[in-house]
């Protein structure tokens, strides 16, 4: 008999262990485990905030190209032909009308120029003209000219600051969109720790539920028990039926919890935007505990400028409002242009002979001179530079706005850690006290002398005190993480890099 026992008791470990490894098993095929890592590593390569702030770089990295690309050089082909007639007065005598003169003209031209950083505007090239007619019983005539032309602004549009304005803006609107880059993968990273924090606060909310109803259930058992044998009324019998079917609703509110803050980590994380989205099992793990950060906000503010997307960006904008400050200022001046040409000419009967004779240098050809253009009233230009200068004193008073509140940003969010912190050892201190109590009424319940309205009432205040002490950890883990967003060391705190414009790195 008592190996037959044995061989049972065998028997039902193995069949607990099978049972328990299919049900892993098919834990593996249903469900994910995510580590917060896994977590934020998929929201990396799935998140479309950050795709799409990724391809806002690749954007503003393209014009800034576009932007140089003003300075290249361009190759200028030109062929033209053409017929004039010109007809001439009849005789005033005999009224007869002598044929019109005809003169045909081949132009061929082919050069190189653009335009340079500091304005000159330049060409090199070389044109052939073939121009005969009646007037030379349409005998070929070549002129051809080699030679450099070339225009320089000597007081609007010269210099550096005038020309390269457009790349200069481009080059700004670059780094602020690789800083808009950071900020969107800083954010989004935050998020998912939140998200995944929540949904970690969630299930422990389900979990203490589950417990209280347990408790509440165990309560009307005995109740029931009691009841029976003439121990205890049939009032609590009732009361602790209600309480019971109160705590299944809390129940069902803890379920649609876990579900809303599964959703809102896999929006986060996926890719996916079926409906299948809704239905992915996430199963995670315990989320890691942040280092304990002691704040200094005042000794921690400078750095944090040098590192805050929002800060950076600011001073972008005050950047980019004095190059176009300087800019306006450049064209209150009058247009002055210095043109000049230099080069040789060439004329023969044969095109090739005529290039021979440019070749040869045997015809000098230059010429130099000024343009000078003054509006009346440099209305539109004084305008536009007003404009420009209070557009670049209002990003001024951005930039302070914005470093004002970085201040207030980074101190509330040290007050959060600091009261975090307060409210974990306080709400720990209140679950040992209601645990204590619980114990008590239960003694006073079985002993004769306490009530089962009171039993009941601090399973409920335990469960909320629970709740509080989850509520207290998940906060201070979810201040630790904005404290870093506020201070721009969220990537570097979870080993994140961004290599180029948006590659990243983890």
């Amino acid at each position: 008999m008592r190996l037959l026992r044995s061989f049972f008791h065998v028997f039902i470990a193995f069949l607990i262990a099978a049972t328990g490894h299919l049900s892993a098993q098919s834990g593996v095929l249903k469900a994910e485990v995510l580590t917060l890592s896994d977590a934020i590593r998929e929201a990396l390569a799935n998140n479309y905030t950050i795709k799409a702030s990724a391809l806002g770089t690749g954007a503003t990295r393209a014009d800034l190209k576009a932007e140089w690309g003003t300075f290249h050089p361009s190759i200028r082909l030109n062929q033209t032909s053409s017929e004039d007639g010109s007809p001439v007065s009849s005789d005033p005598f005999s009224g007869d009308r002598p044929p019109a003169s005809v003169s045909e003209t081949d132009i061929y031209s082919a050069g190189i120029g653009g335009l340079s950083p500091i304005g000159t505007t330049y060409s090199v090239s070389g044109f052939s003209q073939n121009r005969r007619g009646t007037f030379n019983n349409f005998a070929d005539e070549y002129y051809s000219f080699a030679g450099l032309e070339v225009t320089q602004p000597l007081l609007r549009d010269f210099g550096f600051s005038a020309n390269l304005v457009g790349v200069r803006l481009a080059r700004a609107n670059h780094e602020s969109a690789r800083w808009r880059y950071r900020a969107s993968v800083m954010n989004n990273v935050t998020f998912v720790i939140n998200a995944y924090l929540e949904l970690d606060f969630a299930i422990k909310n389900l979990e203490t539920a589950n417990r209280s109803h347990e408790l509440a259930q165990s309560l009307l058992d005995e109740n029931i028990k009691r009841a029976r044998a003439g121990d205890l009324s049939e009032a609590d019998v009732i009361s602790a039926r209600a309480r019971l079917a109160a705590r299944q609703e809390a129940i069902l509110l803890a379920e649609q919890g876990v579900i809303i803050a599964e959703n809102n980590l896999k929006q986060l994380i996926s890719s996916d935007t079926s409906v299948a989205l809704l239905s992915r099992d996430l199963v995670i793990a315990p989320p890691p505990q942040f280092p304990n950060h002691q704040p200094n906000p005042a000794v921690e503010f400078g750095p944090a400028l040098e590192r805050r997307p929002d800060y950076q960006q600011a001073q972008l904008d005050v950047k980019r409002a004095d190059i176009n400050r300087r800019y306006s200022k450049n064209q209150l001046l009058p247009s002055l242009d210095l043109v000049g040409s230099v080069g040789y000419n060439g004329l023969d009967a044969r095109s090739g002979q005529a290039w021979d004779r440019v070749w040869e240098r045997e015809s000098r050809s230059y010429s130099l001179g000024a343009v000078v253009s003054i509006p009346l009233t440099f209305a539109t230009e004084r305008g536009r530079y007003r404009f420009a200068k209070l557009t670049q004193q209002q990003a001024e008073m951005v930039l302070a706005s914005v470093e004002q509140s970085i201040v207030v940003d980074i101190g509330n969010a040290a007050t959060r850690i600091e009261t975090a912190k307060k409210r974990v050892a306080a709400s720990e201190e209140s679950f040992r006290l209601a645990e204590q109590n619980l114990d008590a009424e239960l003694k006073k319940l079985r002993a004769g002398t306490g009530d089962t309205f009171f039993v009941l009432t601090q399973q409920e205040i335990l469960a909320n005190t629970q709740i509080a002490v989850d509520r207290a950890k998940t906060d201070l883990q979810r201040a630790l993480a904005e404290y870093d967003r506020q201070m721009g060391i969220t990537l570097e705190r979870h080993g994140i890099t961004i290599e180029g414009d948006t590659e990243l790195a983890y």
